[in-house]
């Protein structure tokens, strides 16, 4: 069977009492909320609100100002000064998403990390139950769950149709499109980060590094779908998902990229397809 990973190992030790945190790490938070933004300041403010309204309160928020010149940086600076103990602010020039969450991953000292967009919103229970799910079952390397869409206003605009009940290898599942990854909802392990490294800069302005990301964790840890709705999910015309050209750039990156991987070489053929 699959090594159990030191990380699962050293929780499932801790539930059981028979190792206890030391009095350092028992201060530090269980989770870190990831939270890139660049000219979102329309939106940033509801997203650090329904962070900071979460029902389950071990957490931090580590916001990367990625170069925004449109107010963002100090909307998340005035909320540093009011949560001082919750929100911690890094700043610097404009280089993209991936290395933007990844200055936000070394930064972070939770033993998950929680990804929120600023321009997406959490529910409250959101965390909550990502941890649940995890302290359940300490092999999981992922979390995530659904969304309600949303438009640029806030108006509902449905949700997604998901399957993941029926597809039991998450890896093939977002290799082939058949599942897709809500990236606000997602939750992965600490150890997950430590063994993959972060998000690959590659698919800078692209897209993609998300299932990218997913996909590297997925060969090598389990993932868990929840099937319940606990983010919001915003459709609007500065979504990077909106950029057709590049976004298919994108996938023919990631395709050639599986394809050079033990789990992804058999299938690369159908990814392509």
């Amino acid at each position: 069977g699959a090594v159990r990973p030191w990380g699962a190992l050293m929780r499932t030790l801790m539930q059981h009492g028979q190792i206890s945190q030391s009095r350092e790490n028992a201060h530090l938070p269980r989770v870190t909320v990831v939270i890139p933004v660049y000219n979102a300041a329309t939106y940033i403010a509801q997203a650090l609100d329904s962070a900071l309204a979460q029902s389950f309160q071990s957490f931090e928020i580590v916001v990367v100002d990625d170069g925004s010149t449109d107010g963002s940086g100090a909307i998340a600076a005035e909320y540093q000064t009011r949560f001082p103990e919750r929100v911690r602010l890094l700043q610097r020039p404009n280089g993209g998403l991936p290395s933007a969450r990844n200055l936000a991953l070394a930064a972070g000292r939770g033993q998950f990390f929680a990804l929120l967009d600023a321009d997406d919103v959490w529910l409250p229970g959101h965390l909550q139950q990502a941890v649940d799910a995890f302290d359940a079952d300490p092999d999981l390397g992922m979390v995530h769950s659904d969304v309600g869409l949303i438009d640029a206003r806030g108006a509902s605009l449905g949700t997604w149709q998901r399957d993941w009940g029926n597809e039991p290898d998450a890896f093939l599942a977002i290799a082939l499109r058949r599942e897709h990854v809500a990236c606000c909802t997602a939750v992965f392990a600490r150890e997950c980060w430590e063994a993959i490294g972060g998000f690959d800069p590659l698919f800078t302005g692209l897209g993609c590094e998300d299932r990218d990301y997913w996909l590297r964790i997925a060969a090598r840890y389990r993932l868990r779908y929840l099937n319940t709705i606990t983010a919001r999910y915003r459709v609007h015309s500065g979504g990077i998902s909106r950029r057709r050209a590049r976004m298919l750039e994108a996938r023919f990156l990631l395709q050639r990229k599986v394809a050079r991987t033990e789990r992804g070489a058999p299938i690369a053929a159908r990814m392509l397809a």
